[in-house]
């Protein structure tokens, strides 16, 4: 929370501007946080979250659900894999869309690999692609942190915590998802590439590049809402 607050530069009151109708509660998802972890995903969750996108999915969400981790691998499996079938990959983002039932928001993996999925869903939800300083930022904080859990050791190690080991399935997704994204080994250029196809696959009305940093304004502005006091 404090990084939340360092970011966004208040203490958070309760701020109520993204209502919606009784009968869409629980089936329309208003925004999708399209970035890769590390790039402030948390913050922005807080942030949103405060203003009244409540709840906002994040994977921390994946710890206390350990079945959504099954749920969100087999999308991203299925639409990777060239010998998925239509019924397979309906059945799989079914899934998907059962298990964000209730949320309003959704940021941080592993939606950030579904947003054309989530988007042909909800064809109207705000998509925000939140960045760092640089491409090569990003990579020293994410191999620093989390970067661990790409390796061959992680697995073993975590194997006997039920929950945990549910998450390396979305893990495995996601790393052979952004194995594929480019001839390099995972780095700089696998988050330059996923923002490219973002920027491409998103209208751009409906997309937000943004660094945490920036604050209020921009954000607010962008999901048409008003800034907190």
């Amino acid at each position: 929370m404090l990084r939340v607050r360092q970011a966004f530069k208040t203490d958070f009151p309760q701020h109520k501007n993204a209502q919606i109708s009784e009968n869409d509660a629980g089936e329309t998802l208003q925004v999708i946080g399209a970035s890769f972890p590390r790039t402030g995903t948390s913050s922005l969750k807080a942030a949103l979250e405060m203003l009244g996108y409540d709840p906002c999915h994040h994977m921390v969400e994946c710890f206390n659900k350990p079945h959504q981790s099954v749920v969100f691998a087999n999308l991203i499996n299925a639409k990777t894999s060239p010998n998925a079938t239509p019924d397979e990959l309906d059945h799989a983002i079914a899934g998907v869309r059962a298990a964000l039932r209730g949320y309003r928001a959704a940021v941080d993996a592993p939606t950030c690999e579904l947003y054309k999925e989530l988007l042909a869903i909800f064809p109207n939800v705000k998509v925000i692609l939140s960045v760092r300083d640089s491409d090569e930022q990003w990579w020293r904080s994410f191999n620093d942190t989390i970067g661990c859990q790409l390796g061959i050791l992680y697995p073993i190690l975590v194997y006997p915590v039920g929950f945990l080991r549910r998450q390396q399935n979305i893990v495995f997704a996601l790393k052979k998802r952004w194995g594929a994204l480019t001839d390099s080994p995972i780095g700089p250029e696998t988050f330059a590439a996923h923002k490219r196809l973002v920027k491409e696959a998103v209208p751009e009305k409906q997309l937000l590049e943004f660094n945490v940093k920036e604050g209020w304004p921009r954000l607010c502005e962008f999901l048409e809402v008003e800034v907190p006091d």
